[in-house]
């Protein structure tokens, strides 16, 4: 397991002064990196090897976000390994200890040059070790239902060079950062998942299309060739009706 702790910046708090989902997913993609550059491996590895990890899929899941200013320990560890695959926890806890937020994670080993995933290989593998699967947790979705109908169709999102990580695609962040935006006033996401199909590079435009259903909203993100890049569905918080 790799963890750290942090104050919430005020740059990653929203109208509220509490952490955003977006800073949220923020930490947990830095806490993974963080676990590899702490086990000798990291972006320049990657990029002299011409391989590394691309996330397939998320799921997390969330209640009250901590105020501006407090501290949040984020911790993350691997729990499997099969293949080209591998699987992520992730935990966030404030300032008394409370799990607020939880994650799962799927990810593939991809080489760059050869543009198709490998098998992971044992430094990495060994070198992250694995620990037991977060209990009573549904993992990250291997495939989001596509909602029926037709949707609503937004304008092109023209994809710039500040989108670009160090795979030289799109991050898997800005798609999250994008969706939200396409979400109603008010709405308070308890769950996101997301689910992660195509690459998107500089220069590209993403098509996004939008549902309003009864377990929450999805947006659909494709190309201009009409490929799926990513589907994000998001569940609301169940309304409190208890009455305290």
């Amino acid at each position: 397991m790799y963890e750290f702790t942090s104050r919430v910046r005020y740059s990653e708090t929203g109208p509220d002064a509490r952490m955003k989902l977006s800073a949220l997913v923020a930490r947990m993609q830095d806490c993974s990196v963080f676990h590899s550059l702490s086990i000798g491996r990291g972006p320049e590895d990657w990029a002299r090897e011409e391989c590394g990890w691309m996330i397939m899929s998320w799921r997390i899941v969330a209640g009250d976000m901590p105020l501006c200013g407090e501290p949040v320990t984020t911790a993350t560890w691997a729990y499997s390994f099969t293949g080209v695959r591998g699987g992520r926890n992730f935990t966030a806890k404030d300032k008394d200890g409370r799990m607020f937020a939880k994650a799962d994670s799927l990810w593939i080993y991809f080489d760059r040059k050869k543009h198709r995933p490998i098998k992971v290989p044992p430094v990495e593998s060994l070198g992250y070790g694995t620990e037991p699967q977060l209990e009573d947790f549904e993992p990250a979705p291997k495939r989001i239902p596509r909602p029926e109908g037709p949707g609503t169709i937004h304008a092109p999102i023209a994809v710039t060079e500040a989108y670009i990580d160090t795979n030289h695609h799109m991050n898997n962040l800005v798609y999250i950062d994008l969706a939200l935006g396409f979400l109603p006033e008010g709405f308070k996401v308890h769950e996101l998942r997301i689910e992660y199909l195509h690459q998107v590079r500089f220069g590209e435009k993403l098509i996004p299309k939008t549902w309003e259903k009864d377990d929450g909203y999805y947006i659909i993100m494709e190309n201009e060739e009409g490929e799926i890049c990513a589907i994000v569905q998001f569940l609301p918080a169940v309304p409190d009706t208890s009455g305290r």
